[in-house]
């Protein structure tokens, strides 16, 4: 008999980089395709005895992560967490859009001729903006799929400058507690991935 499942949503907060089993590998310095089996969705899957589908990604947008939420075939029962991005991120549509191999993300940390002209134009008010939006849509698609999810937003602190005009459900702003740092010394650690996990599982178990 299958488990119930755990759907999680995000970037490389979510998707573990850095982590022992998730580094980047030397020179062309791709992250292995294949979530860290050491961050926080997998502890809480472990917590709640679920299985889990990780479909976290890198460099993920926010739109990147709705896109994914609204092409992702749930099933009933599923849980889902949503762990939204930095804002400051974008992504748009090529001719292999499908493969995440060919989806052509926009960062800060870029450095391409469309990254720069992006940064050139780029609103934090207006990204701020388009992410409330991203969010509640997001949970309108799930509530209407009568779905359990929770919001939770790595980085609240960058969306509170800017509020909301939509009310959104299952909105939780913890964030993400650093207390060490991963092997690339950017993204959070073990013990900052359990602090989180035990969040997340507090937030689920209480629901």
């Amino acid at each position: 008999m299958k488990k119930n499942r755990l759907i999680t949503f995000g970037c490389s907060y979510t998707y573990g980089q850095g982590l022992p089993d998730c580094e980047n590998i030397p020179i062309i310095n791709l992250h292995r395709l294949k979530p860290s089996q050491m961050g926080w969705p997998t502890l809480v899957s472990n917590y709640l005895d679920l299985d889990l589908v990780n479909m976290s990604h890198p460099g993920s947008s926010n739109f990147e992560i709705l896109y994914s939420i609204l092409e992702f075939n749930f099933q009933p029962n599923d849980t889902v967490v949503i762990m939204w991005s930095h804002y400051l991120r974008d992504l748009f549509f090529t001719r292999w859009f499908k493969s995440l191999i060919f989806r052509r993300r926009l960062g800060l940390w870029k450095k391409t001729t469309i990254a720069r002209r992006w940064i050139d134009q780029m609103s934090e008010r207006d990204y701020a903006m388009k992410t409330w939006i991203y969010m509640h849509h997001a949970g309108l698609h799930l509530e209407n799929l009568n779905l359990k999810y929770i919001h939770y937003p790595a980085a609240p602190d960058e969306l509170e400058a800017y509020p909301s005009i939509v009310e959104l459900k299952n909105l939780y702003t913890h964030g993400i507690i650093f207390v060490d740092k991963s092997l690339d010394n950017i993204h959070p650690g073990i013990q900052s991935q359990k602090i989180m996990a035990d969040e997340i599982y507090k937030i689920l178990n209480e629901d």
